[in-house]
């Protein structure tokens, strides 16, 4: 498995927030207390951002640019889906990679946010429509390596 000691580290993560749910008695997600947490277990890591449903956190990797996704377990299914959506074949070619997920956290490959060329956004946005994903917008596309890739989409409500 890619990034062993990572997801060693994620199974933690996953454990802390079962627990933490059941002892304060929460349904939502603990985002919070969930950074405070990566903080510990990834020193070098930093948050990278927070949506409506997930937060980022940047975590270091001698190899490449790696995010870790937490969010609750329909949300990280949801992106997982719109990954493998795409065929195998071209699905690395326009989407960052996914390497796993866990019951809470996603590690996926992660690049830097800039302006997109018109052009590369118009065939993301093409590819993505022809296999049912939408939310294709320069906020979700990041510069991984040298090429523009999709880093988060939904599927389309009408091919789920």
């Amino acid at each position: 498995m890619r990034h062993a000691l990572i997801y060693k580290k994620a199974e933690l993560i996953d454990h802390f927030i079962d627990v933490y749910k059941q002892a304060m008695k929460r349904r939502s997600f603990p985002h919070q207390a969930v950074g405070t947490v990566i903080g510990l277990l990834f020193p070098g890591s930093a948050p990278s951002g927070r949506g409506v449903f997930k937060t980022v956190h940047r975590v270091s990797s001698r190899e490449r640019d790696l995010v870790l996704k937490t969010s609750s377990r329909r949300n990280l299914q949801v992106d997982e889906r719109a990954y493998k959506r795409l065929p195998a074949n071209v699905r690395n070619r326009y989407f960052a990679k996914i390497y796993w997920r866990t019951k809470y956290c996603l590690l996926q490959k992660y690049g830097t946010a800039g302006p997109v060329p018109p052009a590369r956004l118009a065939k993301l946005e093409t590819v993505a429509k022809r296999h049912g994903l939408t939310d294709i917008r320069p906020a979700n596309i990041r510069r991984v390596g040298r090429v523009f890739k999709i880093a988060d989409a939904n599927i389309s409500k009408r091919r789920r």
